[in-house]
């Protein structure tokens, strides 16, 4: 399978060509200047990310702060520029290779920290996809990135962290059928163009609402995060499902 074919954007674009998809996915565009400034624009907060690769790597978070500056957190690195341009020639040096622009999401915290979901789905030959795993992935403080190496962050099962988040409006039951649900209905639809594809791992967010979003899906997730929950049934049938493809 070619790079392109990997590419976020090929995987969003398939994604999107769904109508039941489309008010789950942040919209996600090809890094230019006309594309960042537009963005800048719209909306509040603005992901800046490698258009390959995994692991939260060159993730930047965009911020529009009053008086037309905006702050650009990286790591845990911050930097305040004036001005659209400004902040595009600031980015055009720390990028090196093609970089997609995606509506930052306003993500569920947990004492104080954000949180995204992971959502392992599978399938065996001939069979239909199925929800393997779910759980949270919660940033180390003061990180924009929810990998759990890159920002010292911990696992949660994902009641725990709903119960515990800042999330109001929806019951974890409620959020979780959303998740399923939407998980489900993505790997259907990429199935259709990753043909031979028997598992997919999908980063989702949930943000202050109970609202939820496909921020990416990965096509070789890594299993071992289910190792760090100390209830191992979600990761001894994940392995299950593998061994049967």
């Amino acid at each position: 399978m070619g790079k392109k074919s990997e590419s976020k954007l090929t995987k969003y674009n398939v994604l999107r060509a769904s109508p039941a998809l489309i008010s789950a996915l942040p919209k996600t565009r090809l890094f230019s200047k006309q594309s960042l400034h537009a963005f800048l624009d719209r909306y509040k907060k603005v992901i800046a990310k490698p258009a390959a690769g995994s692991g939260g790597a060159g993730v930047m978070l965009l911020t529009r702060k009053t008086k037309g500056r905006y702050r650009v957190q990286r790591g845990s690195s911050l930097h305040t520029l004036r001005g659209k341009l400004s902040t595009y020639q600031y980015l055009r040096k720390k990028i090196t290779t093609p970089y997609l622009i995606q509506r930052g999401i306003s993500l569920a915290r947990v004492n104080g920290s954000l949180f995204d979901v992971r959502v392992m789905v599978q399938r065996r030959p001939g069979s239909p996809w199925v929800v393997t795993g779910m759980l949270a992935k919660v940033a180390g403080r003061g990180y924009i990135i929810t990998n759990v190496k890159r920002s010292k962050g911990r696992v949660l099962p994902i009641r725990t962290a709903i119960r515990r988040s800042s999330i109001h409006g929806a019951s974890s039951s409620t959020i979780i059928a959303r998740l399923r649900r939407i998980a489900l209905h993505a790997a259907e639809r990429l199935a259709s163009y990753y043909t031979r594809q028997q598992v997919f791992g999908f980063d989702m967010g949930i943000d202050a609402s109970g609202r939820v979003w496909i921020i990416e899906a990965n096509l070789r997730p890594d299993i071992t995060l289910f190792l760090k929950l100390s209830d191992k049934s979600m990761y001894n049938q994940i392995c299950k499902y593998r061994r049967h493809t």
